[in-house]
């Protein structure tokens, strides 16, 4: 979408700016060439093809092109040079360049129009080590390049994406192409409630309801000036609130694969459930931005813009900030990776498994405050780490001895009816004895590398009860009065496996 509506600035050694074919987009941007420098930047006078005699490999590219009112632009890109290497620097009149989030390495740097031009003259530098061979062909490789977007290219670029719902309100996410407000809006009959972000490129909502609701419909809008962008509007079963039961679904560990991923989304959607719980690993690579689009939020775009997002995170997401950014958590301001809430007659409680969970640790004080403040009659536990898996996590990891010798006999202790989890790529339900923890459910079955067992299963998991390789799946579960059914499933519908938890007596 992004480049049908841009109007691009493409530079090349000898080449100047291209403007945009929309005669609507009227960029008044001049020519512009490319000179270089292999003096740390003290001077612009070389042209590309006489930096391979002189055997540099730290060199730097400046170009000069004209505006006429930054104001008049929503946003723009800047894409690497790919002789640059790995971690190139970029100014523009100045300024270093950097994305919305730190800590995220983007193929493409979102920029704000109204940070970095200026009208009149602007200048854009860009300074790394070369990584390829200088030779003919490189004259004609793209040098870095400038796409510049008007306000009417505005876009919901990820999402929308709903996260936990509460007895009053629902919260949502999204991000957007440029700089814009998004103002998220339910409706309940007559009745319109709304909330409104600042200006930027995500978004984080938190929307009133009435209380007592059973379903709601909500749009979200993004507008720059008088363009807007509007996806929805969305039908939304507040969980919890149907009093002949609560469905709720669990899957995690979809990273790297898109189209399976897909897959499970779509069939998870269709059971129908209020709550969607993820255990964790949504993408590859946690900082590379372009990936959360690609292996997370568009594969399942119906399923989070409809159904809440519950997540624990995994140790693929390398702790990338986009995480607390893009999924609403029930914790503290909505980031916190440890968190509680109850929906339906159900308390579940999901962790950062990677933290510090030794005994007497500040995250074990919380967890044991958690407990003993609890009622429900059902508690499910939701950490990425499982404690006792036959698959190759199954040797044994720090998260998981932790798991074993202190969350599991608390866990226990206050009769949780299973703890959930993923890492390992497969179906397993473990049951160790009531001293040694709670049943363990690993569900790491939503679209990543499936795993075999472990040959050495027996001796890392001597509670294994069922164990499937092979099939991507997700578990639906079925609360109602004093029952709560389990029941997995492959993509096929086939039913993989079927446990009935009892109300725990307290």
């Amino acid at each position: 979408m992004r480049n049908a509506l841009i109007a691009s600035l493409l530079f090349v050694l000898t080449a100047s700016a291209a403007m945009g074919d929309d005669p609507q987009i009227n960029l008044p941007l001049t020519k512009a060439a490319w000179t270089y420098s292999a003096d740390e930047g003290k001077t612009f006078t070389l042209a590309r093809q006489e930096l391979r005699p002189l055997a540099v490999a730290a060199v730097a590219a400046r170009a000069e092109f004209q505006i006429d009112d930054p104001v008049a632009y929503g946003g723009m890109f800047l894409a690497a040079d790919p002789n640059l290497g790995a971690a190139p620097s970029y100014t523009i009149n100045g300024k270093a360049v950097a994305g919305p989030l730190d800590g995220m390495m983007y193929q493409s740097i979102p920029l704000d129009c109204a940070k970095y031009l200026v009208k009149g003259k602007n200048v854009l530098v860009a300074s790394g080590k070369y990584t390829n061979k200088l030779d003919a062909a490189a004259a004609v490789v793209v040098a870095p390049r400038l796409e510049i977007l008007p306000p009417a290219a505005v876009a919901i670029q990820s999402g929308p994406v709903l996260g936990h719902v509460g007895a009053d309100y629902f919260t949502v996410t999204c991000r957007t192409n440029i700089p814009a407000e998004v103002t998220a809006e339910a409706g309940v009959g007559k009745e319109r409630c709304k909330a409104t972000s600042s200006r930027g490129y995500i978004h984080r909502l938190k929307v009133p309801l009435p209380p007592g609701i059973i379903k709601f419909q909500y749009t979200v809008t993004a507008r720059v000036g008088a363009a807007s962008a509007t996806a929805g509007p969305f039908e939304v079963t507040v969980p919890g609130r149907n009093p002949e039961g609560f469905r709720f679904v669990i899957a995690g560990d979809s990273r790297s694969n898109p189209g399976g991923w897909k897959n499970v989304a779509a069939a998870s959607l269709k059971s129908a459930p209020e709550v969607f719980f993820f255990t964790g690993d949504t993408v590859s690579s946690g900082p590379l931005d372009e990936l959360w689009d690609s292996e997370f939020f568009a594969p399942a775009k119906e399923l989070f813009a409809t159904v809440p997002l519950y997540s624990v995170i995994g140790n693929h997401e390398d702790h990338a900030p986009i995480y607390a950014e893009m999924i609403y958590s029930p914790g503290g301001d909505g980031r916190s990776m440890n968190w509680s809430q109850t929906i339906g007659g159900a308390l579940f409680i999901g962790i950062d498994g990677a933290e510090d969970w030794k005994a007497g640790s500040k995250n074990i004080q919380w967890l044991q405050g958690v407990l003993d403040a609890s009622k429900e009659k059902f508690v499910f536990f939701l950490t990425h780490y499982p404690a006792w898996s036959s698959g190759p996590h199954g040797r044994g990891e720090q998260p998981a001895f932790e798991c074993r010798d202190v969350i599991m006999p608390l866990l226990a202790k206050y009769k949780v009816q299973a703890m959930v989890a993923g890492h390992d790529h497969d179906y397993e339900r473990s049951e160790p004895p009531a001293d040694k923890g709670v049943m363990c459910i690993v569900a790491g079955g939503a679209g990543a590398p499936l795993y075999k067992k472990s040959g050495r299963a027996a001796a890392g998991n001597p509670y294994s009860k069922l164990f499937i390789a092979g099939s991507l799946h997700y578990c639906v579960f079925d609360l109602t009065g004093e029952t709560c059914t389990m029941k997995v499933y492959d993509l096929q519908g086939k039913l993989l496996d079927e446990k009935t938890f009892v109300a725990r007596k307290l």
